[in-house]
């Protein structure tokens, strides 16, 4: 069971809704760096607005690459529903995350301010996006509040609403941050505006954990824009290593099947790569056989398979660790030292 999280924050968390906060990360080198925190009309499961936070250094003035990273984590549902409610009753987690509250807990944990954890086999000590704030990205930082591994869409990829009540969105949320990386106009539909200019041309997506799953999820999105590189860290593609254990993984497995569907249980394996619609230039795909949160199974077979396909690096790691680029600012610079096109490349 998981720890309920305590963070650097104000009590209420709706306190710092248009606070802009410094970036406050023993691993961020560079001065004036800021978080702020941007609702949408997005709802949550419990009826609050959904929200993002955009990691930038407030001087920019040139545009800047931008990066759109999703954390891990994004996994929940209500075990027994309750009277009063389908989000009453005990969740897969001990504390729920199919609140609003949760999604933002989770950001803060991500950028590694906070002071317990949601996740205590990560250790998220904001790494990663330390070493884009270094290079000077802004970072577009989703929080997903559905549970669902970055997969629903309304309209599009339903999940099971019979049994779960309420509608998941965590891939329309992930599609809202890739437009407002790249479309301006899409932007002002949504009466967003990102702090400082940035260069579409220079898009990046990452993904930690389940982050990972948000990452294909963009990559086969119709009408997806050109992607120059990307990340995918200590995911969980092939879910056939859960369902094929269900003595073991009972409770993952019906989380799966309200996610994906029933229908979809019996064909739910390797999470398929191999089918993107379109592969970044460059791409990093992470694993660690010593992971303590994930089969090896789940992300063996995605890793033999893009060691095939051109411009992806394929890094095996043998350490006790989840999301490993976020616990460590050496492989994190590693990893955008392959990823960041340079005019020399």
């Amino acid at each position: 069971m998981l720890l309920a999280g305590c963070f650097n924050l104000p009590n209420d968390a709706s306190e710092i809704n248009t606070t802009i906060m410094p970036f406050d990360n023993e691993h961020v080198t560079e001065d004036g760096v800021v978080i702020e925190r941007m609702k949408t009309d997005l709802l949550c499961p419990d009826g609050e607005l959904s929200s993002f936070h955009v990691v930038y250094k407030q001087d920019t003035i040139t545009p800047a690459p931008v990066a759109v990273v999703m954390h891990s984590g994004a996994f929940d549902y209500v075990m027994e529903p309750g009277s009063g409610g389908p989000l009453s009753g005990p969740h897969y987690h001990a504390d729920s995350r199919l609140t609003a509250d949760f999604a933002v807990k989770k950001v803060w944990e991500t950028l590694g301010l906070q002071i317990d954890d949601l996740d205590p086999v990560e250790n998220n000590l904001g790494t990663l996006p330390a070493a884009l704030a270094n290079r000077g990205f802004v970072q577009i930082i989703p929080g997903n509040c559905w549970g669902d591994l970055w997969h629903n869409e309304e309209g599009v990829q339903y999940n099971d609403l019979t049994r779960d009540g309420f509608d998941r969105n965590g891939r329309t949320f992930a599609w809202w941050m890739l437009r407002l990386a790249s479309d301006p106009s899409f932007a002002a539909t949504r009466g967003i505006e990102i702090p400082v200019p940035i260069d579409p041309a220079q898009l990046y997506l990452f993904g930690l954990g389940d982050g990972g799953r948000g990452v294909l999820e963009l990559l086969n999105h119709e009408g997806a824009p050109e992607v120059t590189g990307a990340l995918v860290d200590s995911t969980p593609d092939n879910l056939a290593a859960f369902t094929s254990q269900p003595d073991i993984f009972e409770e993952e497995i019906e989380g799966f099947s309200r996610i994906f569907g029933e229908e979809a249980m019996e064909t739910i394996e390797a999470f398929s790569w191999t089918e993107a619609l379109r592969f970044p230039e460059r791409m990093v795909y992470l694993w660690s056989t010593g992971d303590p949160n994930l089969p090896s199974a789940a992300a063996e077979p995605a890793a033999e398979a893009l060691k095939r396909v051109e411009g992806v690096n394929v890094m095996s790691l043998s350490t006790q660790d989840h999301v490993l680029t976020n616990s460590d600012i050496a492989l994190a610079n590693e990893v955008l030292d392959y990823l960041i096109v340079t005019e020399e490349d």
